[in-house]
């Protein structure tokens, strides 16, 4: 499998299953700003509340083969086996589908993933062995804490400042200085590496 990012903002997400395993799928779904369309005959009272909230819309009937011709991804995990094959073999070629049940005929899986803002660590034994993936990811979650999140922030913005402000030359040296685990630690550190950035003072260097 080829590991890649998805940018899902504004993108049309087709889900079929209303149960426990769709509203897993449609929780993380949701953190990307999809516009996520549930068909399934019954859903659990969180997705039935999503609905409410226009969160997502819920269709409460059976899925039939056209509800997915305008979806860019598809998530397939109904309660049925030979539902969720009938959609994966009905799929267009240029669409992406997970099969929740049977991820093999399916053309992508979604990984086990740990986010810190900005961060975002995937882990996958290609099906091989989930409970494998949920330990590294634990291990991951240990070793790469909340504190990331704003770590990262400022590294958006220190980069964002020496692309726009300082010679090529520099620019690697600065870059590579910003990667020292004391900007992870030290949040005063960051302010005032920040503010000799901002005042463009290149010659100064901060211990």
């Amino acid at each position: 499998m080829y590991p890649i990012h998805l940018d899902l903002s504004n993108k049309q997400v087709m889900v079929a299953g209303g149960g426990p395993v769709a509203y897993r799928k449609i929780r993380d779904l949701l953190k990307e700003k999809a516009i996520i369309t549930v068909i399934s005959i019954d859903a659990v009272e969180e997705i039935q509340k999503l609905h409410e909230q226009k969160r997502l819309t819920w269709i409460a009937r059976k899925v039939r083969k056209n509800d997915f011709e305008k979806a860019f991804l598809v998530v397939a995990a109904t309660n049925s086996s030979e539902v969720n094959a009938e959609i994966a073999a009905n799929i267009g070629e240029n669409q992406l589908i997970n099969v929740a049940d049977q991820p093999e005929i399916g053309n992508f899986i979604i990984p086990s993933a740990v986010k810190r803002g900005k961060l975002v660590l995937s882990v996958s034994t290609s099906g091989a062995s989930p409970s494998l993936s949920s330990l590294i990811k634990k291990e991951l979650e240990e070793t790469y804490t909340e504190d990331y999140e704003s770590y990262l922030d400022f590294l958006f913005e220190c980069r964002t400042i020496i692309k726009n402000e300082y010679s090529k030359i520099k620019r690697k040296a600065l870059l590579k200085e910003l990667t020292d685990p004391v900007y992870l630690q030290d949040e005063k550190k960051r302010e005032r590496y920040l503010e000799t950035l901002l005042k463009g003072n290149e010659a100064s260097r901060l211990n």
